[in-house]
């Protein structure tokens, strides 16, 4: 049996850039759809919230993927113009081979009918698109003909091929082949063409872009057929930049997203609009990505949301929330039934930990990168922000409810927060002071160090304040006065401090790779004389388990460590990359053999380590 296995994934959102469309692929058979955020890609069922894979061996930022036809291969690009074509069939995704096909980012991908060609348009020096043989990764043709960057690409999936692109100067290619050669241009669009698609049996394609309009063509010659238009906007189709544009898989439907913060679904042979559906008011609501496979209708919001809109009906049937920036904080309600995830953004994220249905905390608490999140018995959520203020989220609904903030100012910035269970006391580590919050008042009490971290004993009669002096401070708390009792020396900077359930042992972490517990009853004595470093990296976090015998330390070497306090001369469990590519920026024990972890990914990992 092994030590530890993951049990489930909530997985990072899509990244976003406003005014830029996000690309997205999917698996042939249509029940998993696939996105970029950071070096990772993604491939997320669209029928299970916890069962994600991720591809993280890009060196660069990813921008767009797509699977083969055969669905044995996918080829994925990044910001330096690599596309790496990989296997799907094995968890190892082996790779195939790495192509540079030119200088800058890759904005998309197309395979031929066949799995042997590949087409991948961006912007580069010496070349916009380029066509290859996906084996050998030899010139299968050029794509040249367009004058500015090139921002889609889609093949004919029935013989003669063509290819048909679209681009930044407006205009709309297609290419004979193979190998292909420029054929001609359409300039029906008077702004960026952000989308060109084939329709399922290549018989048509149309394309759409800033100017909000969607023109169809026919799909051998590229003669135009017709404008699609939206009756109660005059001429066009979409009041804003049409982001994307795909095809029902039957081929009689087309759906498009825009920047008008609608999804429109169109009948292709009357070229009339279905379907309205309006995601919502704010300018984040805006629809940068679309696609429409065998089991979905999936569109991208500006915050990178996933929408699974319903066709028949024209409504959403469910959102994906969830952070597509680092995760700075994890908090869990004292049921363990809810987990709190708090983002670099100042997001907060209310997950389900059973079934992985999420919620954004509306309206936002904060506005800047979020340092510490604590739940309650009561319900009641405490956050600290680098916008320097300690918030006081009431329960209430199915969870919080934010628009009742219980809002404190900080002198200094705060760095790290802790909680007594039943939220009686909060203290809050800021740069040049230490915050009580006791009976809804506010009590700062500077300090001559800058802290890092804090920790609060359960019997709510001491804290620790880790320090950038390389001292742990510990603190008796009467009322909102602090007395220092004890300072602990490590070698360096202290990144993490926590106190076991119990109130018996305190552990701190440093930036010297060290876990160190201290007895709190022998004058905080070392409880071992292990030497604990088994991290390459500093450490980011740490936190007890139910039983006060197991530790979970989070690393900057993308690992978590479980140590064992009744064990202390064992090798410790190893979970090695546990967020690949990226530091672990918090862990938390959900039961006594559950770890949450959550890191720079924007992911959020369950670990299963048996006793």
């Amino acid at each position: 049996m092994s030590e530890f296995s993951q049990t489930a994934l909530f997985p990072s959102l899509p990244r976003t850039a406003r005014g830029t469309a996000v690309v997205l692929g999917n698996t042939p058979a249509g029940e998993k759809v696939l996105y970029c955020n950071g070096t990772s890609v993604y491939t997320c069922p669209v029928n299970n919230l916890t069962n994600t894979e991720i591809y993280t061996e890009h060196s660069h930022q990813t921008t767009v993927a797509k699977y083969s036809p055969s669905g044995y291969y996918c080829a994925s690009g990044d910001i330096h113009g690599n596309v790496r074509i990989w296997d799907t069939t094995q968890t190892t995704h082996i790779l195939k081979t790495t192509i540079p096909v030119f200088s800058g980012p890759v904005k998309d991908i197309a395979w031929d009918s066949e799995s042997k060609r590949i087409a991948a348009v961006g912007e580069g020096r010496e070349r916009f698109g380029h066509v290859f043989l996906f084996d050998t990764g030899t010139s299968n043709g050029n794509l040249t003909g367009q004058a500015r960057a090139m921002n889609s690409v889609d093949f004919k999936p029935s013989r003669p091929f063509r290819i048909v692109s679209g681009s930044d100067d407006n205009t709309v290619a297609i290419f004979e082949g193979p190998p292909f050669k420029f054929k001609s241009t359409f300039g029906d669009h008077t702004k960026f063409v952000h989308s060109v698609r084939f329709n399922p049996d290549g018989s048509l394609f149309a394309s759409t872009g800033g100017d909000g309009t969607i023109i169809l063509y026919n799909g051998a010659d590229g003669t135009k057929v017709g404008v699609f238009e939206d009756d109660s906007l005059k001429g066009v189709a979409h009041s804003g930049s049409v982001y994307g544009l795909t095809w029902s898989p039957c081929g009689s439907k087309l759906a498009t997203a825009s920047a008008d913060k609608t999804v429109k679904i169109w009948n292709v042979s009357t070229l009339k609009v279905e379907k309205t559906v309006t995601i919502g008011s704010k300018i984040e609501d805006q629809q940068l990505g679309i696609i429409w496979t065998k089991q979905a209708l999936v569109s991208i919001s500006a915050t990178g949301f996933v929408n699974l809109i319903n066709p028949e009906l024209g409504s959403v049937d469910e959102v994906r929330y969830g952070h597509n920036k680092a995760i700075t904080a994890l908090a869990t309600s004292s049921d363990g039934k809810t987990l709190y995830s708090a983002d670099a953004e100042g997001h907060i994220t209310a997950w389900e930990t059973a079934t992985g249905k999420s919620n954004r905390i509306i309206p936002e608490i904060h506005a800047t990168m979020i340092t510490g999140i604590k739940s309650t018995s009561n319900g009641n959520l405490f956050t600290v922000s680098w916008d320097d203020h300690l918030k006081v989220v009431p329960a209430g609904g199915s969870g919080v409810d934010s628009s009742k903030v219980v809002s404190n100012k900080l002198s200094s910035q705060p760095l790290g927060l802790a909680v007594s269970a039943d939220g009686d006391v909060a203290v809050a580590a800021c740069y040049k002071h230490v915050a009580i919050y006791a009976q809804g008042k506010l009590t700062e009490v500077p300090i001559g160090y800058n802290s890092s971290c804090v920790a609060l004993s359960s019997d709510k009669q001491l804290v620790a304040v880790g320090g950038q002096d390389s001292k742990v401070h510990v603190y008796k708390l009467s009322g909102p006065s602090l007395s220092e009792v004890k300072t602990i020396s490590h070698a360096a900077e202290i990144t993490s401090v926590a106190f076991s359930n119990n109130g018996a042992i305190l552990v701190a972490t440093d930036q010297s790779r060290k876990v160190i517990p201290y007895i709190v009853a022998k004058n905080f004595e070392l409880a071992h004389t292990h030497s604990w470093t088994f991290h390459t990296a500093k450490v980011a976090c740490v936190s007890w388990s139910p039983d006060n015998n197991r530790l979970a330390t989070g690393s900057l070497d993308n690992s978590v460590i479980i140590w064992n306090m009744s064990k202390p001369s064992d090798h410790p469990i190893i979970i090695k990359g546990a967020h690949a590519m990226s530091s672990v920026n918090s862990v938390l024990w959900l039961n006594a053999t559950t770890i949450v972890s959550a890191g720079q990914d924007s992911n959020i990992k369950f670990w299963n380590v048996p006793l």
